[in-house]
């Protein structure tokens, strides 16, 4: 009894982390796709040369500006988010060259999010640049959002597309 009430309130707790990867920010997200200078799987590469394994990313419109963001466990994926730095590089998408600037997570929220994320993504073998990869074959348009989640009981990465004429597509990436 005490494991299917601790499996509800995960599954409830989940909820608005899945939903997250679909703000109502994406139609202006869309939007500049065009002008970025850089690729999400070019993002995720670079973030991981210094930083450690990527466990999300995606192109975001806040503040005015457009950015590439990439979340990060700094001491990669075999140890756990308690004994991790889980940290996010961000930085405007449309610039020649992405430098990014690094936030280093101490609120509950972002802690929060990138600790279910990390978790999600040591559930596999493959990179995040590799899930991206994957689900890019064969979709049309340009990804935009690689997001760890739970779908349907299952542990996947979220991978949303962006087509020239603003309609999106998601594939989700099964984790197992």
């Amino acid at each position: 009894m005490l494991r299917v009430l601790a499996l509800a309130m995960l599954a409830t707790s989940l909820i608005p982390f899945t939903a997250h990867a679909a703000d109502s920010g994406d139609a202006d997200t869309i939007k500049r796709l065009p002008t970025s200078k850089h690729t999400l799987v070019d993002g995720i590469r670079q973030a991981e040369q210094a930083n450690g394994a990527a466990i999300s990313a995606k192109f975001e419109f806040e503040d005015g500006k457009f950015w590439l963001s990439v979340y990060t466990a700094k001491d990669g994926r075999a140890k756990d988010a308690e004994h991790n730095t889980l940290m996010e590089l961000k930085g405007e998408a449309n610039a020649a060259v992405w430098k990014p600037d690094t936030e280093v997570f101490s609120d509950k929220e972002h802690l929060t999010r990138s600790a279910m994320q990390l978790t999600l993504m040591q559930l596999t073998k493959m990179t995040l640049a590799d899930i991206v990869t994957k689900a890019s074959q064969g979709q049309s348009g340009m990804p935009y959002s690689a997001i760890p989640a739970v779908a349907n009981g299952k542990a996947v990465v979220v991978v949303r597309f962006a087509a020239p004429d603003g309609k999106t597509s998601a594939v989700n990436v099964d984790l197992r």
